[in-house]
């Protein structure tokens, strides 16, 4: 006589052992999302430095043919007194060598007489390049309003930038006209007058929205700009700091503000990038500095020829 076999019942995931799947797929993802974070901010990280070697070679693309780097910007005064108010134009750096980041469209509808707010120089002004911006910075990419000293706007639709050319030690609200960097109002700074060594002076470097904004493209006479609103230190200077950075110490600032200084001003390098910012370097090269670094190697690395002695494993 043949058995009869009882099918089995089939047999499903108790209450516990769902849970403990969960807990270690939670556990997985917790260690995982770090991980993902760490290589997008890697990815950010290279995107920006890529930037600043983009505008490396324009820069030496331009100092070929003019055998001198762009000026910081150029401007008119009422006076030929230093701190004299400016009449502009006002056009910065970033608008000198838009040629020579395959911009020439761009470039050849910059009219560098008219002023940035000139109705004639809105496709210039208004014109939102990537290689101006790094990807870790915050706030969006919109246009910026710059109002004047009694809040009355002079633009509202100007491109941001996040990459400031560096000015040297000294602030440049305070001196327009002359610092010890590479660049500043009118400057004419050239290879030759990098007596320091090109390998160890600082062309540019970065600055995120979320202490100031900054732009490509030049200086709007009269016009202030101030930190974030969300900042720790609310601060307003002159919209030359648009365009330029310093390191410190300065007649009127007796310390030196190292990248990502807590309590940097409109006027410094800040990033958004874990523990330091990418600076282009006159020879071309981009290096990290990072925010631990000894305040009078990095002030000594804005200088064009104060005679200091920076070896390359000091920064």
């Amino acid at each position: 006589m043949r058995s009869v076999s009882m099918p089995r019942s089939a047999r499903g995931f108790t209450l516990i052992e769902l849970l403990v799947v969960i807990s270690i797929i939670g556990v997985l993802i917790a260690l995982l999302l770090p991980a993902v974070q760490a290589a997008r901010e890697a990815a950010r990280r290279a995107q920006c430095s890529n930037n600043l070697k983009q505008m490396g070679l324009a820069f030496h693309n331009y100092h070929s043919t003019h055998d001198t780097f762009p000026p910081g910007y150029i401007t008119k005064t009422e006076t030929n007194q230093t701190n004299s108010p400016e009449t502009g134009p006002g056009w910065g750096w970033g608008a000198m060598i838009l040629n020579d980041l395959e911009q020439k469209s761009l470039y050849n509808a910059v009219n560098f007489s008219l002023q940035i707010t000139d109705p004639g120089s809105k496709t210039s002004r208004t014109a939102i390049l990537s290689v101006f911006l790094c990807p870790s910075s915050t706030g969006g990419n919109g246009t910026l309003t710059l109002n004047n000293a009694s809040g009355t706007p002079l633009t509202t639709d100007l491109s941001p930038g996040q990459y400031v050319a560096s000015a040297g030690q000294w602030e440049v609200e305070e001196f327009p006209a002359q610092n010890n960097g590479i660049f500043y109002r009118n400057s004419r700074v050239g290879l030759r007058d990098i007596t320091d060594g090109s390998s160890s002076t600082m062309m540019a470097g970065e600055r995120s929205r979320n202490v100031a904004d900054a732009t490509w493209v030049g200086v709007i006479p009269s016009a202030r700009v101030c930190t974030n609103p969300k900042w720790s230190i609310q601060k307003c200077e002159t919209a030359n700091v648009m365009v330029l950075g310093h390191t410190g110490p300065s007649p009127d600032q007796r310390w030196v503000d190292v990248p990502n200084y807590k309590g940097a001003g409109p006027d410094d390098f800040w990033s958004l990038h874990p523990g330091g910012c990418n600076f282009l370097f006159s020879d071309g090269s981009v290096r990290f500095i990072k925010e631990s670094v000894n305040p009078r190697i990095f002030s000594f690395l804005s200088t064009r020829a104060g005679g200091e002695v920076v070896s390359a494993d000091q920064f």
